[in-house]
């Protein structure tokens, strides 16, 4: 029972996520890890309201049903496998945050809520897009070590969290974070 519960509230947090356009066809991805190896995540052609919209996959084995989901499967086990503590992740195009990052070297919030719960987060840059797509992986496990959110400069932002809802309430805050500092650097 606690699974189904767990996998409603996936698709709940899904829903909210492509509500507000953060997650859509092939545009971002959410994961579940709902046992020890495995993990819903949701396909790569499906639109969240498909019923078809997730699936469940084996975290530390790479087989036919990897084929099925979202391209960044292997990111998403990566991050299982090296952080024990992380039971939800997402990687999402936040639009407010990717425009601050396209000028910005890092991302430091001036509103209260965002210094409280973000703080300070490093833009990592893409110097070499083959490089990136070899060693994605590595690189946004590595840097979600030191911080719960990983800013790509131009291409998405990184979440995890000990659980899925606390995914849409991170997600929720770095956006608006991100709006009010590119309003405030306007009227500068």
């Amino acid at each position: 029972m606690i699974v189904k519960t767990a996998i409603d509230e996936y698709y709940l947090v899904a829903k909210e996520l492509f509500n507000k356009n953060f997650l859509n066809i092939g545009k971002g991805s959410l994961s579940l890890k709902i046992d020890s190896d495995k993990m819903i995540v949701n396909r790569e052609d499906k639109h969240v309201l498909e019923d078809n919209f997730a699936s469940i996959v084996n975290i530390n084995e790479k087989n036919l049903a990897w084929k099925s989901v979202t391209r960044d499967v292997e990111i998403h086990a990566k991050i299982f496998q090296n952080h024990s503590n992380v039971k939800a992740i997402a990687e999402l195009f936040l639009i407010n945050t990717i425009s601050y990052s396209m000028s910005y070297g890092g991302f430091n919030p001036i509103d209260f809520t965002g210094k409280e719960e973000i703080g300070s987060i490093e833009i990592i840059q893409i110097e070499n897009k083959e490089k990136w797509k070899e060693n994605k992986e590595f690189i946004v496990t590595k840097a979600l070590g030191s911080n719960h959110i990983v800013i790509v400069r131009g291409y998405g932002v990184f979440l995890v969290a000990r659980d899925i809802r606390e995914i849409l309430q991170k997600a929720i805050i770095l956006e608006n974070s991100a709006y009010i500092l590119l309003n405030f650097e306007q009227k500068r």
